[in-house]
């Protein structure tokens, strides 16, 4: 069993009742989990597994992914979810994350860049620099020089 901490950056249908989920966490870094019978009505994980949460997870390692056994919610980052803004922003930066990091590699500056971050949408007012801010702190730990990477996409 593996306990660990993450942020859901995005979820997606497997089949008729499972979900993939990838996730960024402070023990692994990005991660697809499979989440088993999480669509069925009775699944008592559905709520758990909200993208834009910060969650800590038990999982077992199954054939192909990582395999959710339980969740619990750290913070469900309400404010970011109420506000349209906030949400089209945190999309944006779960979308960075997805596309910037490849595979897992376990990033202690990273997690605490992601989570300052989605902390600071739910608290914050204003949101518009907070994509860019967050951009150009990501291309830097990843290693590239923000002067010359602009964004994202120009890494790849």
């Amino acid at each position: 069993m593996i306990k660990i901490e993450g942020i859901i950056l995005k979820k997606a249908g497997l089949n008729e009742a499972d979900q993939l989920l990838t996730v960024y966490t402070k023990e692994l870094g990005k991660v697809r989990i499979s989440a088993k019978g999480v669509k069925k009505l009775e699944s008592k994980l559905r709520y758990s597994i909200e993208p834009i949460s910060y969650v800590q997870l038990i999982l077992v390692e199954g054939k192909n992914f990582l395999i959710l056994k339980d969740a619990v919610i750290k913070d469900q980052f309400l404010k970011i979810k109420k506000d349209l803004n906030k949400l089209k922003t945190a999309k944006q930066i779960a979308d960075l994350i997805d596309e910037a990091i490849i595979g897992e590699e376990r990033d202690e500056n990273i997690w605490k860049l992601i989570l300052s971050t989605y902390k600071a949408i739910n608290v914050g007012s204003r949101v518009s620099n907070i994509k860019a801010d967050f951009e150009k702190k990501l291309i830097s730990l990843l290693g590239y020089d923000p002067e010359q990477v602009k964004n994202i996409e120009d890494i790849y």
